[in-house]
């Protein structure tokens, strides 16, 4: 074997592997195009100032340290229309909360229920009732 032959065999396998690097950095490029497009299109709403959008955002952040700078800013901006809307949803929520704590009462080895007042304490930010109802839950049902 002469030696220009050994030296396109590893010429060409070094190129198989530069090809496949540069093929695989293409994908993740790619992919990571694909991902970041990939927004919340609520934010362009609250951007632009909808209610509804708004209101998504509201209960998104909802018990953490955000909400309340939210609210005093949309009661700044004397946005009331907004600010009724969220005592609704709110008093709704309290609602199905009641509702769903008299029928655990009636059905106490429902892990469906305690698990369903997991989720709306911790939608309404009331972690450590939320965590309470998620053990109860688990108690029942150790999946959950």
């Amino acid at each position: 074997m002469l030696a220009h032959d050994v030296f396109y065999r590893k010429l060409g396998s070094k190129n198989t592997a530069y090809f496949l690097g540069i093929l695989f950095c293409i994908v993740l490029v790619g992919a990571n195009i694909v991902a970041s497009q990939s927004f919340n299109t609520h934010m362009y709403g609250y951007m632009d100032g909808k209610d509804e959008d708004q209101l998504v955002y509201l209960k998104h952040i909802w018990g953490t340290s955000l909400y309340n700078q939210e609210i005093d800013a949309l009661k700044k901006e004397n946005k009331s229309t907004i600010l009724g809307q969220w005592e609704n949803v709110q008093q709704q929520n309290n609602k199905r909360i009641s509702m769903m704590e008299l029928t655990a009462r009636s059905h106490p080895y429902s892990p469906e229920l305690y698990y369903n007042l997991f989720l709306l304490y911790s939608e309404n930010g009331n972690s450590p009732k939320a965590h309470e109802y998620l053990q109860k839950a688990k108690q029942i049902d150790p999946s959950i």
